[in-house]
């Protein structure tokens, strides 16, 4: 999609293999699981694979992690306003 707004709809008559992603960046499932969700590498991409090994258990996209940091924001939010109200 990236390719066909930058290049246009000529794009379109070209293989998939010169407009893919040569080098798939993918999140491992024990990172996964402990929410490290942040991208250490300078390029963007809006969804990553979560792999176990060679297999792939999982797929997240941006908007999983931003609703996980949302709450993860609100939670600590919640837990300050308590240790305020029995200070």
């Amino acid at each position: 999609m990236r390719v066909l707004s930058e290049r246009g709809a000529s794009v379109l008559d070209e293989a998939v293999g010169e407009v893919m992603t040569r080098k798939v960046i993918s999140l491992p499932a024990e990172r996964h699981r402990r929410r490290h969700h942040g991208n250490d590498d300078d390029r963007q991409f809006r969804h990553l694979p979560v792999v176990d090994g060679d297999r792939v258990v999982g797929l997240i996209s941006i908007g999983d992690i931003v609703q996980w940091r949302v709450q993860e924001y609100e939670n600590e939010q919640e837990a300050l306003r308590q240790y305020i109200k029995t200070a």
